[in-house]
């Protein structure tokens, strides 16, 4: 088990030696990352594993015992998070062969925090290696580039506000259930919640603020628009698709169980009160990311968006407490991963052939990057919940829990964000690979093999998972089942909901799928024949921009694609925006920090500091 931690640790090691040899580090890179990924699949079952270190430390009146273990949810994120970084390690080969920064050591790190993190057995083990994650990642995100460092410290902010939050959390919980493992705290904190509800809630929601701030749920969604946009592509891919759980799994093995089974006061008799609050912060997350995501030009900044709306579907399976509910929201978590693994590698794929990221800037590079074009496709429909891709299933299971649960507010957030999932998505369709072909990118070409082969495997992926839901769900069941979940091991094809009869055969849905496409080839090569005409006939009726003074890029029809729906919406995002509460707080601080570094440079400030230490030691005595 220790070695599975080992390997990324000396790993980093050997890569900060040769950080200046890229192909040396990014091989090795990859190596790792395949050993981990094998080594996973070795150790599946075997729940039985764990390594720990006894200390004869007792803090807060408990035991301090670090430790990891091969805990069955643990692995279940483990795994799956390691098939993909192990695809985006490959294209990374590619990618950064002449780029002037190196972020592998970094990763590496990071790597090596994302193991602790899902197999720590006790909060101090979890606590070090989130920390970890967070600093580390403020590195990986600036990888040298001024223009990142301000999403960088806006990240970094709300990582330490997070970890303040959950180092008080554990520090109370630890003082009053005696123990800082993990499985155990949670029994204690719901014997808590029963016999002091206001500490045992407010014990909750600091930890439940920490995961909610990891995974960009409302009102914490602002920072992966602004760390997506400016951070190494590749990274960021690894960013939206992996890093962006670390705040799910906690709440899967931690929050959920505790609130399921919390004796609190009761809704519409279909929930309790917690459930209802994760629940509408997800469905809020949902319709906001949607709506933001809609109106976004920079293609990363959409997709971060679209990565909060997703965040959000996970937390109203969640919010169901039904283990449908609950099994959509784990098998939705491997489903996000895959597409928007697959739809962030098409974007850097993009940038690294054109630079651009801005939408109206593109167009036309469906003939130029055909295998980019066809991922990106599969990525998008797979992000709308259309079958036979992989998006459809797990959005099919929470509707279906959430309705059986009769929540239907929640239930009618969900379909409205994923219906407008086709506004944003087809926007990014249309503006990047359909219509006018600049000039500029008159020579791009397709990228090449080692970026090639992992946008390839995603497809093949996407569809496998679509069409055979079992090599994710089955997992999933068996290691729900090891933990004590009464569920049955899921089939290969099939997936069962909530309501009553309510069993889809995916396969059958392929078959329908396939048909329907060799119809319409049918209709397509013996109907009337299209007629071609150059692009400019339809992208500006056969006139050219510039004869009426207007810039190429600026006229570029996908420039402001749902201008309408702008209008309508502009109004009231103004009016909510957290973001510039956020700014307020941190412009305070930037005032506060000016004025005390003006006291020391006139030696004020030790004076100050002085005094204050003085009286932090009398009030201390007196306290004792």
């Amino acid at each position: 088990m220790i070695e599975l931690l080992l390997v990324p640790l000396i790993t980093t090691i050997v890569l900060a030696f040769f950080i200046r040899h890229k192909r040396i580090t990014w091989t090795l890179f990859l190596a790792a990352n395949g050993y981990v990924l094998y080594k996973l699949y070795s150790i599946y079952g075997m729940w039985n594993l764990s390594y720990k270190v006894d200390t004869a430390y007792n803090i807060l009146g408990a035991e301090l015992t670090l430790g990891v273990s091969n805990n069955p949810i643990g692995w279940y994120f483990a795994f799956f998070s390691a098939l993909i970084t192990l695809l985006i390690s490959l294209f990374s080969i590619g990618f950064n062969k002449n780029s002037r920064s190196n972020v592998s050591v970094i990763w590496m790190l990071i790597i090596f925090s994302n193991l602790g993190i899902f197999f720590a057995q006790d909060w101090v083990t979890f606590f070090m290696m989130w920390e970890l994650m967070g600093w580390t990642s403020f590195f990986a995100i600036t990888n040298g580039k001024d223009k990142a460092l301000d999403g960088a410290k806006y990240y970094l902010a709300l990582s330490l506000f997070g970890a303040a939050l959950m180092l008080i959390a554990i520090s109370v919980l630890a003082q009053y259930t005696g123990t800082f493992q993990i499985f155990a705290s949670a029994y204690g904190l719901l014997q808590i919640i029963n016999s002091s509800t206001k500490l045992g809630i407010g014990i909750l929601l600091l930890f439940l603020t920490t995961f909610l701030i990891k995974s960009a749920i409302f009102p914490f969604y602002m920072w992966p628009q602004k760390v997506y946009s400016e951070g190494p592509e590749d990274y960021i891919t690894f960013m939206s698709s992996v890093m962006i759980k670390y705040g799910i799994y906690p709440m899967a093995i931690f929050i959920v169980p505790v609130v399921g089974s919390a004796n609190l006061p009761m809704i519409l008799n279909t929930g309790n009160v917690l459930q209802y609050t994760i629940g509408y912060l997800g469905a809020i997350s949902a319709i906001l990311g949607t709506i933001l995501a809609i109106f976004q030009t920079d293609m990363k900044k959409l997709f971060a968006y679209s990565s909060v709306a997703n965040m959000g579907y996970i937390l109203l399976g969640f919010a169901s407490m039904t283990i449908v509910g609950f099994e959509g929201s784990l098998f939705h978590v491997v489903n996000h991963m895959i597409l928007k693994a697959a739809i962030f590698l098409t974007l850097a794929a993009v940038v690294f052939r054109t630079g651009e990221s801005e939408m109206h800037k593109l167009g036309g590079l469906v003939y130029r990057m055909p295998l980019t074009f066809m991922t990106f496709l599969l990525g998008i429909i797979a992000a709308a919940g259309i079958p036979p891709l992989n998006g459809f299933g797990s959005k099919w299971m929470i509707i279906q829990a959430l309705m059986s649960k009769r929540m239907v507010v929640f239930a009618i957030a969900m379909i409205f964000a994923s219906t407008g999932a086709f506004m944003y998505l087809f926007r990014a369709l249309a503006s990047i690979f359909l219509g006018q072909l600049p000039d500029r990118y008159k020579d791009v070409k397709e990228v090449p093999p080692t970026m090639a082969i992992p946008m390839f495997i995603m497809m093949v992926i996407m569809l496998l998972a679509g069409v055979v839901p079992g090599v994710v769900m089955k997992p999933l069941t068996s290691a729900l089942k090891a933990v004590g979940y009464n569920v049955e091991v899921a089939s290969w094809t099939t997936l069962e909901g909530s309501l009553k009869n309510s069993v889809i055969d995916l396969k059958i849905v392929f078959y329908m799928f396939v048909a329907g496409v060799i119809i319409s080839a049918l209709m397509y090569f013996f109907g009337n024949k299209s007629e071609k005409v150059p692009q400019n006939d339809n992208y500006t009726a056969g006139e050219y921009p510039e004869e009426w003074g207007v810039d190429a890029d600026r006229f570029n029809y996908s420039y402001a694609f749902y201008q309408p729906f702008k209008e309508m919406f502009e109004p009231l995002l103004e009016s909510v925006s957290i973001d510039g509460f956020f700014a307020s707080i941190g412009r305070n601080f930037e005032f506060l920090s000016s004025t005390i570094q003006g006291l020391f440079k006139r030696g004020e400030g030790a004076v100050l500091l002085f005094s204050i230490g003085v009286l932090l030691l009398i009030l201390g005595g007196l306290i004792i």
